[in-house]
């Protein structure tokens, strides 16, 4: 599957034990991606404002929204060569597409601190809209690295012109100490799933195939959503301002629809006198034309009276 293509994303948090089962089940219908059958590594740094922006867009469900991150590849054996990029990954009305440009390591330590890599490109590329997209999030709206998350991927993948991609991570840590990433760094300490548990993702264009959706039903699996990101803010950042007397940002306040049943905003019954009052001082259009009408009739009727004298 072609990494830039827009797709739709759907996860699922496997309990100890069951990624194995599922991801043995995989691998009878797909090849793993890379040939690299014993997975690889994958080091990220995310990005995000000193608000947390890009966490809080994501718990409300902000349709519209990107995130920086930088991402390093590479084995120890060479099995997988050392490979570095700097991504944009947006979501919009829940279709995913992630952009990204490849650098050099020192490019990534450089992106920290705001410089943006150069590349002497034409004014057409695609790579020069991406560096400007990048610039715009980090300098223009201020995100900077928050923190750096490993896990270890197996990845099956249905080719360049395929349709679907299944990934499992397994052992996702964490960890807010902001050093420069290196290929296969096992140096994070923070976990963010039970012992065991993994998440697999499926990465699709189009349908879900029918073998799939047969695997997940007989096995019961249900999709969720789940940010490893946020996870680590909520597991540690977060927890940890909580105990420092430091909330979290608060989330923006959500409008409550008007009440209509009478009651008041604690739930108590309004006092009759209220409603009348609001009754007296915007009387119904209806109720004026008739007390109008009996005017003019009772002036009339006197007049007549009159004349009859």
């Amino acid at each position: 599957m072609d990494a830039s293509q827009n797709r739709r994303e759907f996860k699922f948090i496997l309990p100890p034990g069951m990624g194995e089962i599922v991801r043995s089940r995989i691998a009878e219908v797909m090849n793993p991606d890379r040939d690299a059958a014993d997975g690889y590594p994958v080091l990220s740094e995310y990005f995000d404002t000193a608000e947390r922006a890009s966490y809080w867009q994501k718990q409300f469900g902000v349709p519209n929204r990107r995130r920086v991150r930088s991402r390093v590849y590479g084995r120890r054996d060479g099995l997988i060569p050392a490979s570095a990029f700097i991504e944009v990954k947006h979501k919009l009305d829940g279709v995913t597409v992630k952009r990204r440009i490849s650098a050099d390591l020192d490019e990534l330590g450089n992106l920290s601190h705001g410089t943006i890599p150069v590349r002497d490109l034409p004014e057409s590329s695609v790579d020069s809209r991406i560096l400007a997209e990048i610039d715009n999030l980090v300098n223009e709206r201020g995100s900077r690295p928050v923190v750096q998350i490993r896990y270890h991927r197996y990845a099956y993948d249905s080719g360049p012109e395929g349709t679907i991609r299944i990934t499992f991570d397994v052992e996702p840590r964490c960890r807010f100490r902001l050093i420069p990433l290196t290929p296969d760094d096992p140096d994070f300490d923070l976990p963010l799933l039970e012992p065991g548990a993994s998440i697999m993702e499926v990465k699709t264009i189009g349908p879900v195939p029918y073998w799939f959706r047969n695997l997940i039903g007989e096995y019961g699996l249900v999709p969720r959503g789940f940010s490893k990101y946020a996870a680590a803010l909520e597991l540690y950042e977060f927890k940890n301002r909580k105990l420092a007397g430091t909330p979290p940002a608060p989330k923006p306040p959500v409008a409550k629809a008007p009440r209509i049943d009478g009651n008041d905003a604690k739930g108590r019954r309004r006092p009759a006198a209220t409603t009348t009052l609001a009754r007296r001082a915007h009387p119904a259009p209806e109720r004026s034309r008739s007390l109008l009408r009996e005017l003019v009739t009772r002036c009339l009727a006197c007049l007549h009276l009159q004349k009859a004298r």
